[in-house]
């Protein structure tokens, strides 16, 4: 399948992280390694239902990671990435004229660590610190920090499973915490279910059930739940404030790997179930809407070296 194969955005989250560690069993021939990440997504143009106007969206991340692995089994790696996405709101009185928000800054910092637990299991670390504002925003009232946590038993060549929990704090000084299913399953020759990638802004779980053409070509469906939260600048509508949008994208995403150093994927889909909310600084909500459906594509690629 963020800032997700592919959602909104992009392939350099912390479950796409996750994802390909699940599936990376064949041992390195360089204990070192670097990855380098990136991709766009276009929203089209969505009504919202609690009045009149709508708003879209574009959204960019990049990412650069390292990795030492000492054996298959064992490695620790950071990733540091930043993007941007920006809101173009059109005549949204329930939100103000010129709209809650424009460009949101996306920048994190993630530790990736995968050990050996028995003779098949694996545990899976990944904290992770971020920040997501504004420009112009309180750059110390835009920070936050989670972590996602799995253990997974490989039962056989073909199914490794395990659960997994996420725990990330919130603007609001909240904590969050949801559960996912840390799955890599090849069900048939071609057919595949897989712990989804996701945006680089996402935190939240989704599944990929992925058919295989050949070494090179794929498809995939995902599903995913998407939430992102973001500081306000201090001198627009509401100073200070909180800005979320979440959503339920499905997408359908073709991917090519000419070889295992490059990864390359095109995605078209539909974001369901989409809500804005805006809130003060406290975070108290002052106004939401849901949105209508809305189509998304965009792209996402991978290089490691």
């Amino acid at each position: 399948m963020s800032r997700q194969a592919a959602l909104p955005a992009i392939a350099a989250t912390l479950l796409t992280v996750f994802a390909g560690s699940l599936q990376a069993q064949a041992p390195a021939q360089d204990p070192v390694s670097f990855n380098f990440d990136g991709g766009f997504a276009l929203q089209s143009n969505a009504d919202l239902d609690a009045g009149e106007g709508g708003f879209s969206v574009n959204r960019w991340f990049l990412s650069l990671g390292l990795t030492y692995a000492w054996d298959r089994r064992n490695s620790l790696g950071i990733s540091v990435g930043g993007g941007n996405s920006t809101y173009d709101f059109d005549d949204t009185p329930e939100f103000g004229p010129d709209g809650p928000w424009e460009e949101i800054e996306d920048t994190r910092i993630s530790i990736v660590g995968r050990f050996a637990a028995g003779e098949k299991g694996s545990l899976f670390i990944i904290p992770s610190f971020r920040y997501n504002g504004e420009d112009d925003a309180d750059t110390s009232d835009g920070r936050t920090w989670g972590v996602l946590a799995a253990y997974a038993w490989r039962f056989n060549p073909d199914l490794t499973l395990g659960p997994g929990i996420g725990v990330f704090s919130r603007l609001e000084n909240s904590t969050r915490v949801f559960p996912f299913l840390a799955i890599d399953w090849n069900i048939s020759e071609k057919w595949s279910l897989s712990t989804g990638r996701g945006l680089a802004a996402s935190q939240g779980p989704g599944l990929t059930l992925g058919y295989k053409f050949n070494e090179r070509w794929d498809l995939g469906l995902s599903g995913r739940y998407e939430k992102t939260e973001f500081r306000l600048r201090e001198e627009g509508a509401v100073p200070g404030g909180i800005g979320q949008d979440r959503s339920f994208p499905l997408v359908l995403s073709g991917n090519w790997r000419p070889n295992r150093k490059v990864w390359l994927n095109l995605f078209a889909g539909i974001e369901l179930g989409g809500r804005l909310k805006l809130k003060d600084e406290n975070g108290d909500t002052l106004t939401e809407s849901d949105y209508d459906p809305a189509a998304i594509f965009g792209g996402t690629f991978e290089f490691r070296f």
